[in-house]
């Protein structure tokens, strides 16, 4: 008996992390959750002084991680929201790095879905609200789109709505779809020009987490996905803030129009950052996307 419980505390201590409480008094804490699959996903919250207003959910993009959102996480906290950060199948910290393929991004839908609930019943009667980037952005609009009312309300941050920017090439890629492929050479098959402050394309300039290579089935499964929410368009209905960069070369502002003017939302609205990339949030001066994004949930928290 003895040696189980023991056996059943060292489990814990690998799933659920010593809470640390930061300067401004939030308080940070890491575990691991299960997919409906058994895969282990790596899981950040961020808790601010006093009950949360709402809560945020981050979905992060691809090749990148949950860990890039420490300052956005912050500015939340700062306004009464609280953030669930997790790192999505096959990257940062989760199951699958540099091994796993997929068979359509309805997984990872189903990932997100599984987060938004844990928020949902850790926070009871707090609107929780989902921002996703690039790929996350992906996601996040198929969610929203297959379940309606899932959640609060989206943010789309540079979102993989359309494919005006032919970001990977003719999809499917013509390597065999068990394959991997390094990041940089499916991001350059167009010979895309990249500006020298956003030389990483897809995460933070040496970002020791960042996926140097990944399924091709991660960009196939794309084409699927983009089908599903130009049919879907108009079942789409929550509250959606629309973000995009102007100088975006990856993921380009008409893809963030075509969904604004296609769904069914009564509450959207399209917000064009001029002399911004495709990190937006993360580039230099992306303060001011963190405080919108706060200020765009605080309007909808009243």
């Amino acid at each position: 008996m003895n040696n189980l419980f023991k056996v059943s505390l060292l489990s814990l201590s690998l799933v659920f992390s010593v809470p640390t409480v930061r300067a401004d008094n939030a308080v940070h804490t890491t575990q691991t959750i299960k997919t409906q699959d058994r895969l282990s996903l790596f899981l950040q919250k961020d808790m601010p002084v006093g009950k949360p207003k709402a809560v945020l959910v981050i979905s992060h993009g691809l090749a990148s991680h949950s860990g890039v959102f420490g300052d956005m996480a912050k500015t939340m906290n700062d306004n009464g929201i609280a953030v669930y950060r997790f790192d999505h199948r096959g990257h940062g910290k989760s199951d699958g790095r540099d091994s796993i393929h997929i068979k359509s991004y309805f997984e990872m839908v189903e990932d997100l879905r599984l987060v938004v609930e844990k928020a949902k019943r850790e926070n009871p009667n707090t609107p929780v609200f989902v921002l996703g980037h690039s790929m996350g952005g992906h996601i996040s609009a198929l969610y929203g789109t297959k379940y309606p009312q899932g959640a609060d309300g989206f943010i789309l941050a540079a979102g993989v709505l359309r494919y005006h920017q032919m970001n990977f090439g003719y999809l499917p890629r013509p390597e065999p779809k068990d394959s991997f492929v390094s990041g940089s050479v499916a991001l350059t098959t167009l010979n895309l020009p990249m500006p020298k402050s956003d030389e990483s394309g897809l995460s933070l300039p040496n970002d020791p987490l960042m996926l140097e290579k990944f399924s091709v089935s991660f960009a196939n499964s794309f084409k699927e996905g983009l089908e599903y929410l130009k049919d879907n368009g108009r079942k789409f209905t929550a509250p959606v803030m629309l973000i995009s960069g102007n100088d975006d070369l990856y993921v380009v502002p008409q893809d963030a129009i075509d969904f604004y003017n296609e769904t069914n939302s009564a509450d959207k609205s399209l917000v064009l950052y001029p002399n911004f990339g495709h990190l937006l949030m993360l580039e230099k001066g992306g303060q001011k996307i963190n405080d919108d994004v706060a200020e765009w949930i605080g309007e909808r928290v009243k």
